[in-house]
This record gives C-alpha cells, sequence and structure tokens, in this order.
C-alpha cells in the first residue's frame, strides 16, 4: 500500500510540474525553501543539533503556527536543553514562525515532500527524539519511517474534520496502518478525540484547544489612540474589522459596507485578506467598488498622516483601509468596535481563529462554513459571545443591530472573553503528554 501511495504521489508531482515550475518563476514564495522540501537542509542548520536532544514540531501554516507557540515558550522553559526543529508548509507560516518563534526555535525548516526517499533522509539527518504535529496535517510515509525508527508521533491540538473523517474512514484499510503509528492524539474535543478512536488510533484524550492560550499583544488606551492616529481614525468613528478574508467574502463585505454607510455616519472599515498575494487583487476591487482605499503599508512608509486627536473632524465616509501588511490582524482587532472572521461566509475554507478578537473581548461575527471552528462557535453562541450569519443580508441585519446598541455589542464582547478565559490550559496539558516520551 505504501509503494502504490509512493507511486502515486511521484506521478501527481510530475503531471503538476509545469504549473509549480511557472508559479515559481513568478510568485516568490514557491520558490522559498525548494531546496529543504526535498530534504536538503543547510549544514549551518544541521550543526546546531549536533549531540543534542532534538524535537520535531510541525504546523502547516499560519493558525497552527501560532497556537505552537506558546507550547514552545513552555516546553524550552521546562527543558532550555532540548533543541526545537520547526517546520511549515507556506511561506506565511514560515514568516510567523520566524518573527513569533525568536529564541524558541533552533532550526527553521520548510516541510519535506512525502516522497519516502525524500523523508528518509531528513529523518536521518534530523534524528528527532519526538515528532509532534499540530492539528490535522497527516503523512503515511513520515510517519512510517518514524514509527520504524521508534520515533514517537504525537497530535496536538488535534481536529480531524468530516471530511476528512469521512475521506479516512473511506480509504480505512491504508489509513488505519498509518494512524496506528501515532503514540497520542491530545484532541480538541470529545468528537475529534471519537473519531481518532475510530480510526485506530490506540491513545486518545482530550485536552482542549490552545488556541485559547495564544498571547495577543497588549493594547492599552494610549496604543489603542497611537495607531488609530496613524490611520486617521477620529475618535468618534467606529470600526469594522473583516479578518483573514478570502476571495468572494470581499465582495460581500463592502456591498454590507456601503449600505451601513447609508444608515450610519463616521464608519471605518478594515479588510485584511488572508494570503498575501491578493492584496493587489482586493485593492483594486476596493476601488472598484468606488471606495477610497488607504493601503496599510504605503500608510506606514508615509510621515504626512493625521492624528486621531486632530481638532479638524475629517469626512472619512466610504474610505476602507486595506491591511495589506504581515502580523498586524491581532492588533487591528483590538481597535475594532466589531469584528468579522472570514473564511467562513464561502465554502470549502472552514473558517479561521474566532478567539483572537473574543480575547480582545469584541463582538466576534462570522459566517455558516467554519469546518474545525464549529465547535468554538457553539461554545461562543451558547454563551451569547458570537453570532453566525448565513449570507450578506443577515450580516448586514446583524452589524446594523450591534451599532445601534453599543450595550449589545458590550455585552457579547464579555461573553466572548469569559468564553476564551474559561477554556484555557490546552497547552500545559499537551505538555505533559509530551514529557511522558521525552525522557521515557
Amino acid at each position: 500500500m505504501y509503494l502504490l501511495y509512493d507511486i502515486i504521489l511521484h506521478i501527481l508531482f510530475i503531471s503538476l510540474l509545469p504549473y509549480f515550475f511557472f508559479k515559481a518563476l513568478f510568485i516568490g514564495k514557491y520558490r522559498d525553501g525548494l531546496l529543504e522540501r526535498f530534504g536538503f537542509i543547510k549544514p549551518w542548520k544541521l550543526s546546531r543539533l549536533q549531540n543534542a536532544r532534538v524535537v520535531w514540531f510541525h504546523a502547516v501554516s499560519v493558525g497552527e503556527t501560532k497556537a505552537a507557540i506558546p507550547l514552545l515558550r513552555m516546553l524550552k522553559d521546562r527543558h532550555p536543553e532540548t533543541k526545537v526543529v520547526f517546520s511549515t508548509v507556506t511561506a506565511t507560516g514560515n514568516d510567523i514562525a520566524s518573527r513569533d518563534g525568536e529564541g524558541l526555535i533552533d532550526v527553521l525548516i520548510f516541510f519535506p515532500l512525502d516522497f519516502s526517499w525524500v523523508v528518509k533522509r531528513v529523518t536521518r539527518r534530523l534524528k528527532p527524539l519526538l515528532f509532534i504535529v499540530v492539528e490535522k496535517e497527516i503523512w503515511p510515509n513520515l510517519f512510517r519511517l518514524l514509527n520504524a525508527r521508534r520515533t514517537p508521533t504525537i497530535v496536538v491540538n488535534g481536529n480531524i474534520s468530516d471530511r476528512s473523517f469521512k475521506r479516512y474512514k473511506r480509504f480505512g484499510l491504508f489509513f488505519n496502518s498509518v494512524f496506528k503509528g501515532i503514540s497520542a492524539y491530545c484532541a480538541q474535543s470529545e468528537l475529534d478525540s471519537a473519531r481518532a478512536s475510530a480510526l485506530g488510533i490506540k491513545r486518545t484524550l482530550v485536552t482542549g484547544n490552545m488556541k485559547f492560550d495564544i498571547r495577543m499583544p497588549s493594547l492599552g488606551e494610549k496604543e489603542k489612540d497611537a495607531l488609530k492616529g496613524e490611520l486617521g481614525i477620529m475618535s468618534s468613528e467606529r470600526v469594522i474589522v473583516a479578518g483573514s478574508t478570502h476571495r468572494g467574502e470581499e465582495e460581500i463585505i463592502l456591498s454590507v459596507y456601503k449600505e451601513l454607510c447609508n444608515e450610519f455616519k463616521r464608519l471605518r472599515l478594515v479588510i485584511a485578506p488572508r494570503h498575501p498575494e491578493r492584496f493587489k487583487e482586493v485593492g483594486e476591487l476596493i476601488e472598484k467598488k468606488g471606495f477610497s482605499l488607504l493601503r496599510r503599508s504605503e500608510q506606514r512608509a508615509n510621515s504626512n498622516v493625521v492624528k486621531n486627536n486632530s481638532s479638524k473632524p475629517r469626512d472619512m465616509k466610504g474610505e476602507v483601509i486595506l491591511l495589506d501588511t504581515m502580523g498586524e490582524l491581532g492588533r487591528f482587532y483590538g481597535i475594532a468596535d466589531i469584528v468579522f472572521v472570514g473564511g467562513s461566509l464561502v465554502e470549502g475554507v472552514g473558517g479561521h481563529n474566532l478567539l483572537e478578537p473574543a480575547i480582545y473581548r469584541r463582538p466576534v461575527v462570522y459566517g455558516p462554513y467554519l469546518g474545525s471552528w464549529l465547535y468554538v462557535a457553539e461554545m461562543l453562541e451558547r454563551s451569547e459571545g458570537g453570532i453566525r450569519v448565513a449570507d450578506g443580508e443577515a450580516l448586514f441585519d446583524k452589524i446594523t443591530r450591534l451599532l445601534s446598541d453599543p450595550d449589545l455589542a458590550e455585552g457579547l464582547g464579555e461573553a466572548a472573553d469569559k468564553v476564551a478565559c474559561e477554556n484555557r490550559g490546552a497547552t500545559e496539558k499537551s505538555l505533559q503528554i509530551i514529557e511522558e516520551f521525552l525522557y521515557a
């Protein structure tokens, strides 16, 4: 079965090679870490791991990387002698790991392709004592080779979506052998734990969602005023932040904003696309829809900004701020009056982090397509800390209600924050499982 998997993987790669070659010519992220993806890790990186106890963490992209940072910090605090290798699939995830993992990650690499000859080369060079997967990445050849080396594989913050569960069950003969190689599965919820057990994982336990433990940048009133001042946002203006948006959502959000501007004065919209390669596209869309566009990247480079404490009011009705920088979305949630979390109004994405705005005590609004975030949404809704909408019309109605009733909006934000506070602790529980294997 593994031989057939390897053959299919190579055939798919060869068939897609022209596509990736074309992308690599014009898009830098497809060139990033190319040699590492084929198992060629630079000698200076490997030299940092000589004669060390190595733990290899893997996170596919931004959300998983952010969830892993508190765990890395706790691991390094308790076991400073441990060397951490951290891998990501995406360039944006790699950037976040480089920035937020400074002092915690000893070697940062791009995840190798799951060809047997590639992962064999990487495991021989890294020699990890443990391999720790964040959330949902399943790599059959790597899991098999680690198991052959008697290297424990642990999944932390594990979740299994409906679609993934059905796919794994459909190919149960193959995936059962893959899942049997997992030493421990730390699940986000009871449902995830039950699904993991049904797939053949012998040891499953519910530790909770580590994203509740993410530390958001602290913003005092002075910091909020300064950020608003940089953007020319007056204290009387209310701010809607649409974070981690995807293609198809921006059109809906801009239509809703246009309607809102007819109902409310002194209103500002911030749109933060999920993927950097879409910044230009979204900027063009904003202007096409007839809005004035303020790019955060240009504004940061321009010293001639309007300060928030200016005594001269500005009519900014219809201006949209495009957050086209990386690593600032959390700060923008901190100045928002209402937050919409993207990836949830269009099918096939599965939503994004609902907890970041909750930690800032902001009312959280999101669409119906939530994927692995469904149970967090249900927790927020049970506590009246989150609002789910079906479409653009419902989004307009709910935001209108929140803007019309500040007390309601404040109560939703407080309820959301309470949910976040009451569900912390998954990182500590996950580390306890890791420690069982670290010195076994």
